[in-house]
């Protein structure tokens, strides 16, 4: 008798536990918040702002959503949320005047998102970003590397609305897996690599106003808030003398 109570316990203790992953990690999605919780969120009083619109909801695939928002200051903002541990969790606020890119899979760039909401009043034609590899030197396992200067870009239109998004290109996705790939297998040498560290990839951006001048969308002129983890990255923005010219 005592040990078929013990088996029972075990199989309550079994299904419980599938129960609880389930819930937590496999069940699908509930339906989004509408905008009424969004603002909710958003305007709680860590986040220090105050919501004068939500702009849309686009949804990136089904657990995770881009919404892109106005303040009452004027200033345009980015918002990313993810369905996580059975709820709709916010990942990332930023009110700052830049775009940035969102990993949502680390190890894959399939999944990384450039997303961008800058105000009208910049007056801008439109957008180019780039992914740059500075010519570099490095030492790994004794032997000594040069590694030629990479550049990419893609040039994305300012339309109607203040917000936009796009997955970083195909070619953009076989070079990261690569250099992902080759970073991963590298071993630096414990003595060189203080002084010739490997050289790293980065991400930036130019915004081109419709007189056709690389300028920076200074307007609003608000202190930009952010938070959000390592899965955002700001883009770095670029001058004229800092890529080069085809």
């Amino acid at each position: 008798m005592k040990r078929k109570n013990v088996l029972l316990l075990l199989v309550f203790i079994i299904i419980l536990t599938g129960g609880m992953v389930y819930w937590f990690y496999l069940a699908p999605p509930a339906t989004f918040p509408d905008k009424e919780k969004i603002k909710d969120t958003l305007m709680n009083r860590h986040n220090r702002i105050n919501i004068a619109e939500i702009q849309d909801s686009i949804f990136l695939d089904d657990e995770h959503v881009y919404i892109p928002f106005t303040t009452k200051t004027e200033s345009h903002g980015i918002s990313l949320w993810e369905w996580k541990k059975h709820e709709w969790q916010l990942t990332s606020l930023s009110t700052g005047n830049m775009p940035l890119i969102w990993k949502i899979e680390p190890d894959d760039p399939a999944t990384h998102y450039i997303m961008w909401n800058l105000h009208p009043k910049n007056n801008l034609d439109y957008l180019t970003f780039y992914l740059i590899k500075e010519r570099g030197y490095s030492v790994t396992e004794g032997k000594h590397q040069y590694d030629p200067g990479v550049q990419m870009d893609f040039r994305a239109e300012v339309e109607e609305q203040s917000y936009g998004y796009s997955p970083i290109p195909p070619e953009w996705q076989e070079y990261v897996e690569a250099e992902n790939q080759q970073m991963e297998a590298m071993k630096p040498d414990p003595f060189f690599a203080g002084f010739f560290p490997p050289t790293q990839y980065y991400f930036g951006w130019q915004s081109i106003s419709k007189n056709g001048t690389i300028e920076y969308p200074s307007y609003p002129d608000n202190n930009g808030f952010g938070s959000g983890g390592q899965s955002t990255e700001d883009l770095r923005f670029l001058n004229e003398n800092e890529v080069y010219q085809k």
